[in-house]
Parts: structure tokens; sequence; C-alpha cells
């Protein structure tokens, strides 16, 4: 019986690496995303960073020393940023209006991830709401399809 324990302990352990990403350099990334990280994250280093293959190409993973951490697109623009503890993420990479309508809306909340979807952002605020927008801050519809009203 340990034995059979151990097989699967270790098949479980094989399969969840197989989803992981391979580790890269920091000169591995694409140059706008290393020119992403130099602008927004000059005081930080990269703990860990990863390439995967992606339903749209190769995308990137990097975990900062802070605990911020960035998805990249294949050309290197960021997919998604996740601020470390305590901080929020970068002002100049959210769109105005959505910053203006987060502090007139949520005052005292500060954006602590955002993603770029189709159509818009996802944005999640330090108190934990989160928002889907569209760049001009409206309500950011979900995709038409498949479900009959």
């Amino acid at each position: 019986m340990k034995k059979l324990l151990s097989i699967a302990i270790v098949a479980a352990a094989l399969t969840a690496n197989a989803y992981a990403g391979t580790p890269i350099q920091q000169t591995e990334l694409p140059n706008a995303a290393r020119t992403f990280l130099t602008k927004h994250f000059a005081n930080d280093q990269i703990r860990k960073a990863e390439k995967d293959q992606g339903r749209r190409g190769m995308e990137y993973e990097v975990d900062l020393m802070s605990g911020a951490e960035i998805d990249f697109t294949s050309e290197g623009d960021w997919k998604e940023v996740k601020a470390a503890k305590g901080t929020s993420v970068p002002g100049d990479i959210v769109p105005a209006a959505i910053a203006k309508f987060v502090s007139t809306n949520f005052k005292g909340e500060t954006i602590v991830e955002i993603s770029r979807k189709r159509g818009g952002y996802e944005i999640e605020l330090s108190n934990g709401t989160e928002l889907k927008l569209t760049e001009d801050a409206k309500p950011l519809q979900p995709r038409q399809g498949g479900h009959r009203h």
C-alpha cells in the first residue's frame, strides 16, 4: 500500500509540473516586457520568469521579489498585473477613465490587480471588489452567445 501511495504522489507531482512554465532568464523575455519591468518595477528584482505555450502563442509570467506578478503576451505586452501586497498597480497602465471611475466611486481604494479582457479590463480593488469595465469605464458586457434568455 505504501508503494502504491508513493507512486500516486510522484504521478501527481509530475502531472502538476507538466502544467508549469519553463524557467527562463530575464534576457529571454520579449523586449517590450523587459522595458515594462524597467519602467514600472525598476527597484524590484525578478524572483522567477517562465514561458509557456498559450492559446495565442508563447506567454510569459514574471514573479518579482516584492510579490508582484506580471503576465505578458508573446509580443511582451502586459496581460495581467498583480501588485505586491500593500501596493497598487502602476497608475499609468490604468486607462484614465477607469482610474477616475475608481477614485470617484470607491474613495480610498486602490487597484491591486488589472487584467486585459476582450473589450476591456477586469480590475480588483484593495477592498476585494472586482469590476469589469471598458476602457472608457462603462460596464463590460458579457460576450453574447450560447445562452438563451
